[in-house]
C-alpha cells in the first residue's frame, strides 16, 4: 500500500519512524498512568483537608453547660456534734416529702442546706468518713450540725456514742437548677417545737405581740409535732439577725430553710 510523503523526511527515515512508534506509544501510556495517578491523589488530599477545616471551624463552638454552684453555709453549720435518728421517724415523710428510710439510705437532716445536696461527714474523733444527701430538716438540738440515718451513722462508728464531732464538707449541690420560675430559698427561725399542740399554741400567741408571721407547723406522725416558727426571710443573714435578737430573751431559736 502507498504512503504519502512526508515533508522533509526521506525513505530511511519514515522507516525507523515506523519502527519505532509502538515503543513510542507504551511509553507515552506509561508516562500518562503515573500523571493521571498523581492528580488523583492530588485531589483526595485536598477532599481530605477540606473536611479536616470544616471539622476544626466546627470543633471551635463552645457549649456552655451551667453547672449547679454550691450553695453557701456559714461555718458553724458545717462543724459541731452530730447525731443519728431512726424510730419514730422511720418510715414517715421528711420535710423534702421523702419517706424517710433509716436503715437502708445514705441521708442525713441539716438545717439549711438544699434538699438533694451531697455532703461528706467525717467523724473527728477516728478519721471515718460517709457521704450523705440531705432531704430532711434538723437537728433541732443547740450545738449539733446534722442528723444521720442510722445507716449512715453505722459508717463512722456513731451508733455506739450517739453523738460524735463532725466536720461538713460540700461535695454536689442539688441537680435542680434554679431558674428565672423557680422560688428563691426561705428562712424561718424555729422557736420551739411541742408534743402538745396547746403549748405550740401559746408560745405563738406570746411572740406574735412582737413578731409578725408567727404559725404552728404539724409534723404528722405516731406522735405529731407543733413546730412554732417565725418569718419567712429571703436570706440566711436576715434569718440570723431574727435568731440573735430571739437568744437575748432566752429562747434556743434555730434557722431552718423551708423549702
Amino acid at each position: 500500500m502507498s504512503r504519502a510523503a512526508v515533508p522533509g523526511m526521506g525513505p530511511g527515515s519514515l522507516a525507523v519512524a515506523t519502527y519505532w512508534r509502538p515503543f513510542l506509544c507504551r511509553f507515552a501510556a506509561i508516562v500518562a498512568v503515573p500523571s493521571l495517578c498523581y492528580y488523583n491523589r492530588v485531589r483526595r488530599l485536598s477532599l481530605f483537608i477540606f473536611a479536616l477545616l470544616c471539622l476544626n471551624a466546627c470543633g471551635h463552638k463552645k457549649v456552655q453547660v451551667q453547672a449547679p454552684q454550691l450553695p453557701r453555709v456559714s461555718s458553724s453549720e458545717l462543724e459541731g456534734l452530730a447525731s443519728y435518728y431512726a424510730e419514730p421517724y422511720h418510715g414517715r415523710r421528711t420535710a423534702s416529702g421523702e419517706i424517710f428510710d433509716s436503715y437502708r439510705e445514705l441521708t442525713a437532716a441539716h438545717r439549711t442546706l438544699p434538699f438533694n445536696t451531697v455532703v461528706r461527714v467525717t467523724n473527728k474523733t477516728n478519721g471515718r468518713e460517709v457521704d450523705v444527701r440531705v432531704n430532711d430538716r434538723g437537728p433541732f438540738v443547740d450545738g449539733r450540725v446534722i442528723d444521720l440515718s442510722l445507716r449512715a451513722a453505722r459508717e463512722i462508728d456513731l451508733v455506739r456514742t450517739g453523738t460524735a464531732p463532725v466536720k461538713i464538707k460540700v461535695l454536689k449541690a442539688t441537680e435542680v437548677l434554679p431558674t428565672s420560675a423557680s422560688p428563691r430559698a426561705v428562712y424561718a427561725v424555729q422557736v420551739g417545737a411541742f408534743e402538745n399542740p396547746r403549748a405550740a399554741e401559746e408560745l405563738k400567741q406570746r411572740l406574735a405581740r412582737k413578731y409578725p408571721d408567727v404559725t404552728v407547723q404539724i409534723l404528722p406522725g405516731e406522735k405529731a409535732v407543733y413546730r412554732v416558727r417565725i418569718g419567712r426571710k429571703p436570706d440566711i443573714q436576715t434569718a440570723n439577725r431574727l435568731a440573735s435578737q430571739l437568744r437575748k430573751q432566752d429562747f434556743q431559736p434555730f434557722v431552718v430553710r423551708v423549702n
